[in-house]
């Protein structure tokens, strides 16, 4: 299995396969740039570490589509994907990365 993080590409967007990967929202925070897709059974499978090695590997925005709280069918895939989403932020800021390249997008409306 080749590793997704090897393609760099402008931005990089993991995203539960419950949500629309080409969505106005999505499309807004990345706008006409390339962005590399990886689809998920549920967003809490993404982790600190991929996040950070996203951006450490050259990802201009690194994203995070949540099918949102109310809507997980995994029953706690959204909490998880916040937990590391926010613990991913705290290191960042620590290693002077700028926080605005990391992004959670979660369901506004369930």
């Amino acid at each position: 299995m080749s590793n997704p993080m090897s393609d760099n590409g402008k931005g990089l967007l993991f995203y539960c396969t419950r949500r629309d990967p080409n969505s106005e929202t999505v499309r807004a925070i990345f706008g006409s740039g390339e962005i590399k897709k990886i689809e998920l059974p549920c967003s809490g499978r993404v982790g600190i570490g991929e996040i950070l090695q996203a951006i450490s590997s050259g990802y201009e925005k690194v994203a995070v589509l949540s099918c949102g709280e109310n809507s997980c069918v995994h029953k706690f895939g959204c909490t998880e994907a916040i937990k590391a989403f926010n613990t991913a932020i705290d290191l960042a800021m620590i290693a002077g990365i700028d926080t605005d390249r990391i992004i959670f997008i979660g369901k506004t409306s369930d």
